[in-house]
């Protein structure tokens, strides 16, 4: 139910600019983008915000930022497996140890999974852009290994 919320705005905003796509000169790649991350961020806002803050600097010492993230940008290609399997352990994000455990994200599925990895890969200088449902499938498949 929880991930209702990303999957409605996705449904709803591609509901909404498909008819004015037309009237405009934004690109279908534009479009997509414009419609994954903003799914990516309501589906942010409801699940991820509360540890990790809207502005992505997370909380103190229990929840690392996502923002200049050194231990993401070493390894975005992780970040999908983080989100479906989570994350116990101590790891170490700019030079400081955190070892609160993240809650699996299981029933994700792949428009989510695109949807939020586009967001947060597009978010607080990052500059990775869309994640296709395609890309977050095959993410998602081997996160389950």
């Amino acid at each position: 139910m929880r991930q209702n919320k990303g999957l409605t705005a996705f449904i709803s905003i591609s509901l909404l600019i498909s008819p004015i796509s037309s009237c405009n000169t934004l690109s279908e790649k534009e479009i997509v983008y414009r419609q994954s991350f903003d799914s990516g961020k309501a589906i942010y806002e409801d699940e991820c915000q509360k540890c990790h803050k809207s502005d992505g600097e997370g909380l103190g010492t229990l929840y690392p930022p996502l923002v200049n993230s050194d231990y993401l940008q070493s390894g975005l290609d992780r970040l999908p497996c983080i989100i479906y399997k989570g994350l116990k352990g101590e790891i170490m994000v700019n030079g400081k140890k955190y070892n609160w455990e993240m809650p699996a994200h299981k029933d994700m599925d792949e428009i989510q999974m695109s949807a939020i990895l586009t967001y947060i890969q597009s978010q607080w200088g990052n500059k990775r852009g869309t994640v296709s449902y395609e890309q977050a499938r095959i993410d998602i498949e081997r996160c389950k290994k």
